[in-house]
């Protein structure tokens, strides 16, 4: 069984490339030099809108990691249970 936070990991990481990559594509935003990374850069409309992203990213992140806490919580809570059930059988 797919954990649902595991899932959201995954969505959210392959976002968080999706968005990168997209940005990079993007000359209003990236300016994307062939002489190499020294002379690429974010324009500032593009560092505006990688902040604005990042901020998304990060509270969807922590959310989140914040959800398989809880799950595994609630997880050791049944465990705990079940096993004082099958003790006292």
């Amino acid at each position: 069984m797919v954990k649902r936070y595991n899932v959201d990991k995954q969505v959210l990481k392959d976002m968080v490339y999706g968005c990168l990559k997209e940005l990079g594509e993007n000359s209003s935003v990236y300016y994307h030099s062939k002489f190499g990374e020294k002379y690429s850069h974010f324009t500032e409309k593009g560092e505006k809108a990688v902040v604005a992203i990042l901020q998304d990213f990060v509270h969807r992140i922590l959310e989140t990691e914040e959800q398989e806490y809880q799950e595994r919580k609630k997880q050791d809570t049944f465990d705990a249970l079940k096993g004082s059930s099958e003790k006292s059988d």
